[in-house]
């Protein structure tokens, strides 16, 4: 039987375990190969700390191509462009390649039109890439030297609602540090129909919890409501 081609689209959380996994149980059964539009490994969890300079990038990032090429998988530093399913073949900005398996693990795209006024050029700020979350520093830094009301959010569409929370309560705890915690008003605005829910349901006891923290830490809370629009120097309605 002939070595199996295994393609991976995408090499970050996804991408990189899948990749890793197929060949570690396979081993010489398959020839795997992973396409990524990016060169370096994201720990998207730590966003959350960056814009308050708990991490650096340097801290959550690391080359993909050394790590691949110690596990005997290669490596293509390409964007995907076209999928041909019928005749198993992707075409990249840099060449085409067969494959008898293929993975697509390519994660999320942002959609901010779902609220105008969202995204790098709008008038709110997102920690969900490493650009974003840099932006987002620059903008904390603005903030301290002008202090004034805070929204954090989770628009309607969201696919993560608890790094809205982490993020909340972080920037909860540099208001406290900062000496602007009784100064500044911070509110989180949700379309989760209870706090705790998460996106799935909810959790035992996550929202009573929930209440416990915002009652302690004064943050107010804004539930089952959609984000019609973000206008400078203004919370959504």
């Amino acid at each position: 039987m002939a070595t199996q081609k295994v393609l991976v689209l995408g090499g970050n959380f996804g991408g990189l375990t899948a990749a890793l996994a197929v060949r570690h149980e396979l081993q010489g059964d398959v020839d795997v190969r992973v396409v990524s539009a990016s060169g370096q490994f994201l720990f998207n969890p730590s966003l959350i700390w960056l814009p308050f300079g708990k991490r650096a990038p340097a801290d959550i990032t690391f080359p993909l191509a050394p790590t691949f090429d110690s596990h005997g998988v290669e490596f293509v530093h390409a964007e995907a462009t076209r999928l041909d399913l019928a005749a198993r073949k992707v075409t990249t900005t840099t060449a085409a390649y067969e494959y008898d398996y293929l993975v697509i693990a390519t994660g999320f795209r942002n959609n901010f039109s779902v609220v105008p006024g969202l995204g790098p050029d709008g008038n709110a700020h997102t920690i969900t890439t490493l650009e974003d979350a840099i932006h987002a520093g620059e903008g904390w830094q603005r903030f301290l030297n002008k202090p004034g009301d805070i929204v954090v959010g989770a628009s309607q569409g969201a696919g993560c609602f608890g790094a809205a929370y982490e993020y909340l309560f972080n920037v909860s705890h540099q208001l406290r540090k900062a000496g602007l915690k009784k100064r500044v008003k911070l509110t989180y605005v949700s379309a989760e129909p209870f706090l705790g829910h998460f996106g799935i349901g909810g959790l035992p006891h996550g929202e009573s919890l929930l209440s416990m923290f915002l009652r302690k830490e004064n943050i107010t809370a804004i539930m089952d409501t959609g984000m019609a629009h973000v206008d400078q120097g203004r919370p959504p309605p």
